[in-house]
């Protein structure tokens, strides 16, 4: 029966929720928490483990589940965050958001099957070649090499089938 009640003991500590109180401490090889867990126990140092080939670094005010390995209280890991203080509302059944909380940017994947890029500043960067197979259309404008292609001009227009001169 002690055995018993020592497995029992190990069960109820062997998860627990916590807040972050600082900032996350990025290393080498993975990163560091400080979190206040439910018990109102400051643990500091608690290492977090993250999807691979996904990196974030959880702010300050963030919630963390925190998994004593063996139920053993002097072995925690993090192994999930989030943060409630920016939750996206509006997601409809499976859709699927990567959003950055401080700002609101997200990508999200919607139901109908599309991806929208909705950055908070309003700009895309993308560094490489795209290559699209399909059409690219644009609401405003397309600027390619610094000239418009809504606003630009032709020089040696001639009456007839001849061709116009390069844009300006």
């Amino acid at each position: 029966m002690a055995a018993f009640s020592r497995l029992a003991g190990r069960l109820a500590f062997l998860f627990s929720i916590g807040r972050q109180t600082a900032d996350t401490v990025m290393q080498q090889g993975g990163q560091l928490l400080q979190l206040v867990l439910t018990s109102s126990e400051l643990r500091d140092r608690i290492p977090l483990l993250q999807q691979y080939g996904f990196v974030s670094r959880p702010r300050p005010g963030c919630d963390a589940l925190v998994v004593f390995l063996g139920g053993d209280r002097s072995r925690p890991v993090a192994v999930a965050t989030g943060d409630q203080r920016n939750y996206p509302d509006d997601l409809l059944p499976g859709e699927v958001c990567l959003v950055h909380p401080p700002t609101g940017s997200r990508i999200r994947l919607h139901a109908d099957g599309s991806i929208s890029l909705s950055p908070a500043n309003g700009t895309v960067t993308l560094t490489g070649s795209l290559h699209v197979s399909g059409t690219v259309t644009a609401e405003k404008d397309v600027v390619a090499a610094g000239i418009s292609g809504k606003g630009h001009t032709h020089g040696g227009v001639q009456a007839g089938g001849a061709s116009t001169g390069q844009p300006q």
